[in-house]
């Protein structure tokens, strides 16, 4: 699939996959103005919102414990893969789905979301 056609089909580039190294991160500001947290962990991508669902605080520079991302304010967890957090947040965060294309890490809203 084409860039251009990865595009026509809601899939928003984040960066190329050399640039998200394991273990690394990066974010991208999406057209709908939600800002989206994409990581690599152990090889294995997850996208998320940089939101959290406790406070509507940015959790960017939260860390990382394996597959979790900790909110830096009120250090609940979510679960990339599923967004489901621990108190103090009883919503879970919004995941994306993530593809590579042509070289291109790319996200897109899930179907149903």
């Amino acid at each position: 699939m084409t860039e251009r056609a990865a595009l026509c089909a809601g899939w928003i580039p984040v960066c190329p996959t050399e640039q998200l190294a394991t273990d690394g991160r990066a974010a991208v500001d999406l057209p709908s103005g939600e800002r989206c947290l994409v990581f690599n962990v152990e090889g294995a991508l997850y996208a998320v919102s940089a939101t959290c669902s406790h406070r509507a605080l940015s959790i960017e520079g939260g860390p990382v414990q394996g597959t979790n991302i900790v909110c830096p304010w009120h250090k609940a967890r979510f679960d990339m893969a599923t967004g489901k957090g621990t108190r103090p947040a009883r919503e879970p965060l919004k995941t994306f789905a993530v593809a590579v294309i042509d070289g291109t890490v790319c996200v897109r809203e899930k179907e149903g979301e």
